[in-house]
């Protein structure tokens, strides 16, 4: 048990140093591709969180992104103020749910096209399709564990 913990505080240490790089390269490729000029980096991932969620609550989109609700708040009204993001009541019409609009839905997938070509160009050929595919289906049961011990 002892070496399954030291390879799980090593996952852990290597995962969050390549994820501070990953942001990094990320900034990177906004700014060169020319996506910046119209949205963030945080803009454009919390469309990819209401794209995954499929809608969340301003709350909950500050606790994914690890902000402030305030600066969630701001983030969704420049959105909406583009056409990106819509609001509409819930079930209980107190709690205002998010959604990606038409357009919003087209930005991202254009945005998640230029990005995946830049990071295919950065990583070259040092992974065949197959050590992809296996990675996503490792990030993904991570996920599920996650989110069944919530």
């Amino acid at each position: 048990m002892e070496n399954v913990d030291r390879t799980i505080e090593e996952a852990i240490t290597k995962f969050q140093i390549v994820m501070l790089y990953l942001n990094k390269e990320i900034v990177e490729i906004v700014k060169e591709t020319g996506l910046s000029n119209l949205l963030s980096r945080e803009q454009i991932e919390a469309m990819r969180i209401i794209k995954t969620e499929g809608k969340v609550t301003i709350n909950e989109l500050a606790q994914l992104q690890n902000i402030f609700k305030t600066a969630a708040s701001k983030r969704i009204t420049k959105l909406e103020e583009m056409g990106y993001v819509q609001r509409a009541h819930s079930d209980n019409k107190r709690i205002k749910l998010i959604t990606l609009s038409d357009e919003g839905e087209m930005f991202l997938k254009k945005a998640t096209a230029v990005m995946t070509e830049a990071v295919k160009e950065r990583l070259g050929d040092k992974f065949t399709t197959e050590e992809v595919h296996n990675f996503v289906d490792q990030l993904t049961k991570i996920d599920n564990a996650f989110k069944e011990n919530k």
